[in-house]
């Protein structure tokens, strides 16, 4: 007979808990690959939270720069450069300003069409100037203390809709019109000739915007026309003068998506990025500089889902623009969702990963002695972007959300218990963290909770009861609780007085049944 045999003792162990830590997303948000296959270190939400190379940080704010522009949206800010001194000009309504100084806007042209100037700068021995053109109003320039009315014959001057320089020349293009028209060199009035592209362009269509392709960083022969029509194609030309057919090289024509908007080119490094329905695209994508380092796919390409849905939403709302922001080592592109709301898709030009901006409502934007601007959607505001620690005195709010981690054991049923995130910050931020579990997508509702502060900051913490930094790391263990093969904590907060940098968090889970 056999005997009955006790009970051993790993019948009657605890579950054992594991513990592990996943780095910041640093790569960006991802709205492209399929949540089952994300790689960790992406992001499925990364609202003001800009992406570096270690860890993500809180974008900075927002500030008034300036008032009196009209009471609608700023739709126009440019700068004009001069040999010693620089000017921040803008336009609302029908008033053209000079908006240099913080506080008020000075009126320096008045009785415009409209205030949706495109502009570019074009400096000869003859002085500086800012040439501006709207298709409505005969061109413009600004030369440093006045605007002047150039006198223009051989075209309807007030058809030129937008301008750009190329190889000491002004170019235009026409409202309506496969023809662009160009200036003697360094000329800024006469005679405008004509150029017709209308036998290359498949899909018909108009011109929509014009551009100079710097490839090599210099200038020279091999310098690049860009040409870009309403239905995406892109007609690229070398050479230095259009009537010499000898020099004038067409280089070929490739299709892009429809562009969005005439603020649709911009200059990246030796990039030029074109702002279309199918995402942001770099031309050399058609024009490598070498065959290994060609890019294959849109610079837009983590994003690619929400830029096209985005595009075909708001594509028709004035305020679409890319910009280059070299000081925040960002390129931006609004997306103007309304009359009253825009966001910006932000990637870091130095890593290529993306986030999103919000609470910058904003109709243009434009960089003024290298730091950044925008013009408000409404009141007549100009603002400075990228200082402070709020939005003109409105919190700054954050989401994180990391790429869902199966935590090295994919297929196994995992109950989780705890998350401790780990910050750096300048005091102690109200955070909030809900745990999404097997790719669930339920908007958060808790309240954020204060965490504590693992150190003291100056000026912050009491006196001889602290260990003083400028900032100090914050790391606290909160409850969370979920059941399943993989999870992702939302991380939530609302800041007007602190800085924060996320760097990792790390997950406490204890292993259940197999699945």
């Amino acid at each position: 007979m056999a005997m009955l045999q006790p009970l051993t003792n790993n019948s009657r162990k605890s579950p054992v808990s594991n513990s592990v830590s996943t780095p910041a997303p640093v790569k960006g948000w991802n709205a492209k690959d399929a949540l089952a296959d994300m790689s960790p270190d992406f992001a499925v939400t990364l609202d003001n939270m800009f992406p570096d190379l270690t860890d993500v940080a809180l974008r900075s704010g927002s500030a008034s720069h300036s008032t009196g522009n009209g009471t609608g949206a700023v739709e126009t800010l440019a700068e004009w450069s001069g040999p010693s001194t620089s000017k921040l000009i803008s336009a609302a309504g029908s008033v053209i300003y000079d908006s240099s100084a913080a506080g008020g806007s000075t009126s320096i042209a008045t009785g415009k069409s409209n205030a949706r100037w495109q502009t570019t700068m074009f400096t000869t021995a003859g002085g500086s100037f800012l040439y501006m053109v709207n298709g409505a109003d005969a061109p413009i320039y600004y030369n440093g203390s006045a605007f002047v009315t150039p006198s223009l014959a051989g075209v309807t001057a007030a058809d030129i809709i937008h301008v750009c320089a190329h190889q000491s020349r002004l170019f235009f293009t026409f409202k309506d019109s496969l023809i662009f028209g160009y200036l003697a060199v360094n000329g800024v009035a006469g005679t405008v000739s004509t150029f017709s592209i209308g036998g290359l362009c498949k899909k018909g269509g108009y011109l929509v915007a014009c551009g100079s392709w710097t490839r090599d960083g210099g200038s020279g022969p091999d310098d690049i026309f860009v040409a870009i029509t309403s239905e995406g194609e892109c007609i690229l030309y070398s050479g230095i003068d259009p009537s010499a057919a000898a020099s004038w090289v067409l280089v070929g024509v490739f299709s892009l998506g429809r562009p969005i908007g005439r603020r649709c080119l911009e200059k990246v490094g030796s990039e030029i990025i074109v702002t279309t329905q199918d995402g942001a695209v770099p031309l050399s994508i058609f024009l490598p500089i070498d065959q290994v380092g060609a890019k294959s796919t849109a610079l837009s390409d983590n994003i690619q889902n929400d830029f096209i849905t985005s595009a075909r939403t708001y594509g028709t709302n004035f305020g679409w623009q890319s910009l280059h922001y070299p000081q925040g080592s960002y390129a931006l592109f609004n997306i103007p969702i309304s009359a009253t709301t825009a966001y910006q898709y932000i990637v870091n030009t130095q890593t290529g990963a993306w986030s999103r901006f919000t609470g910058q409502n904003a109709a243009c934007w434009a960089l003024f002695k290298g730091n950044l601007y925008f013009g408000g959607q409404g009141g007549g505001i100009i603002y400075k972007a990228d200082t402070g620690v709020n939005d003109n005195g409105v919190n700054i709010d954050y989401i994180v959300k990391p790429a869902f981690n199966y935590f090295g054991k994919r297929g196994v049923n995992k109950l989780f218990t705890l998350c401790r995130p780990h910050f750096t910050s300048n005091g102690s931020p109200a955070i909030a963290i809900d745990l999404n579990v097997d790719f669930s997508d339920i908007n958060p509702t808790s309240i954020p909770s204060s965490s504590t502060l693992n150190g003291g900051v100056w000026d912050v913490s009491r006196w001889d009861a602290a260990n003083w930094t400028d900032s100090a790391s914050i790391a606290d263990w909160i409850t969370v609780y979920g059941l399943g093969d993989c999870s992702t904590p939302t991380i939530r907060g609302s800041e007007n007085a602190l800085s924060i940098r996320f760097s990792a968090y790390d997950m406490i889970w204890q292993v259940g049944n197999s699945l």
